[in-house]
């Protein structure tokens, strides 16, 4: 959550809840490069900041864009966080693939999508698109939740 920002020369002072503080650089926001192009910031809630530049636009930045130039591990365990997920997601396909006993050629298929794309997904080397999942929810005649269910492992 954020708790403060300020404008500074260079970008935007933030800090949050628990006191990690940073520098979002105005040269890695798009629409206003400098300092003489803000108006203005609020902070309308913890979760992000209005920006108001000079040419009347207002730009939202949210909590998770500002957090990463605070914590340096920030990024890296949200980007493992993805990675786990995708791969779960992967393995969920798959076990529900076999278990159906189609070949991936097969549901590749009846889902609309390449053979390809498939392996990509199931090696959990791709995250997929929520069409996606619904076409392959469709062709494995399962539930769009049993594709995003962690799967049960027996415990012996």
């Amino acid at each position: 959550m954020i708790t403060s920002a300020s404008l500074l020369k260079e970008g935007i002072e933030f800090t949050f809840a628990d006191s990690c503080r940073g520098l979002v650089p105005f040269a890695d926001i798009s629409e206003v490069r400098e300092l003489e192009n803000v108006v203005s910031i609020e902070l309308p809630n913890p979760y992000e900041l209005i920006l108001h530049t000079k040419l009347g636009e207002a730009i939202a930045l949210p909590w998770d864009f500002a957090r990463h130039y605070c914590d340096t591990s920030y990024r890296p365990r949200v980007e493992a966080i993805a990675v786990a997920g995708q791969q779960a997601i992967g393995h969920r396909i798959r076990q529900l693939r076999e278990s159906a006993g189609l070949t991936q050629e097969v549901l590749a298929h009846a889902a609309g999508i390449g053979r390809v794309t498939l392996v990509r997904l199931e090696n959990g080397e791709q995250s997929p698109r929520y069409e996606t999942l619904v076409s392959l929810a469709r062709a494995l005649e399962r539930p769009i939740q049993e594709l995003l269910a962690r799967p049960i492992v027996a415990s012996t």
